[in-house]
């Protein structure tokens, strides 16, 4: 168990430092629409899933997802929080936006609020308004993409960052109970790895104007998918029952493309 457990790290490692860098990378040479879709991609859960189920069970990985949904609308809060506060300045935004999910989520993991129906609840009825807010209230710009030249030790550092947070997200997964793995697997890791980074070398324009499609591409991708593994985990088993998920995944992708890039919502 030892070390199947390490070699799922590294893979997570490997994974979440491919993603940190391709979404900060493709957010700065084209655009907050293109890298907020990237960026919003489920890649932490479809991970901590993974290997919830592999390491513990096909039914624990999917008693995690009930409490994901949950989980979720605190990483949506968590966009919000940062582009209110954003005009304030970076560190307050940043760290408000992570105090925001911290505090939440642990209410959570203390009262042990375990229904399906009221984590989608809860979801659907947080990110109707916050679209609202993003969309109406807020009405933030897309920011084009420029021509960087990034040399192989900023790559690198971003990978090695990204990497080493989202395993730590995915090892936290791994070690509690179903509750704490549905909300381990929605930590807003590549979410505030590419607001940071992206900060650091466009300033706060792109990087504010990155939530509003990282809500998007979530939403649309994070919250349905972890639907598929509850309900597809327990009758194909943890192997199967991921690549059905993924497939379908596929048609959530294209629509959150349609939205971002098409529509321009």
């Amino acid at each position: 168990m030892t070390d199947l457990l390490i070699l799922h790290l590294i893979l997570a490692f490997t994974v979440g430092g491919a993603w940190v860098s391709s979404a900060t990378l493709i957010a700065e040479r084209y655009g907050s629409a293109l890298g907020g879709l990237v960026g919003g991609l489920p890649a932490i859960s479809i991970v901590s899933f993974l290997f919830i189920g592999l390491n513990q069970g096909a039914t624990t990985a999917s008693q995690a997802t009930i409490v994901f949904p949950l989980a979720l609308s605190f990483t949506m809060s968590f966009l919000l929080v940062y582009a209110v506060l954003s005009e304030r300045g970076f560190p307050l935004a940043f760290v408000g936006a992570l105090l925001v999910w911290v505090g939440l989520s642990t209410i959570t993991a203390y009262l042990d609020l375990r229904n399906l129906f009221f984590s989608v609840g809860v979801f659907l009825s947080v990110c109707s308004v916050y679209f609202y807010l993003f969309k109406m209230k807020m009405k933030l710009p897309s920011v084009a993409g420029a021509k960087i030249v990034y040399s192989l030790a900023q790559i690198a550092f971003r990978a090695l960052i990204g990497g080493g947070i989202v395993t730590l997200a995915v090892l936290s997964s791994q070690l509690g109970g179903p509750e704490l793995g549905g909300i381990a697997s929605s930590f807003p890791a590549i979410f505030s790895l590419t607001l940071f980074f992206t900060y650091r070398t466009r300033g706060m324009a792109l990087s504010r104007a990155l939530t509003k499609p990282l809500f998007i591409s979530g939403g649309l991708t994070a919250f349905p998918y972890s639907l598929l593994v509850g309900y597809l985990y327990p009758i194909f088993g943890v192997g199967l029952g991921t690549v059905v998920a993924l497939s379908c995944s596929v048609l959530l992708v294209v629509s959150a493309h349609f939205l971002i890039n098409i529509r321009k919502i």
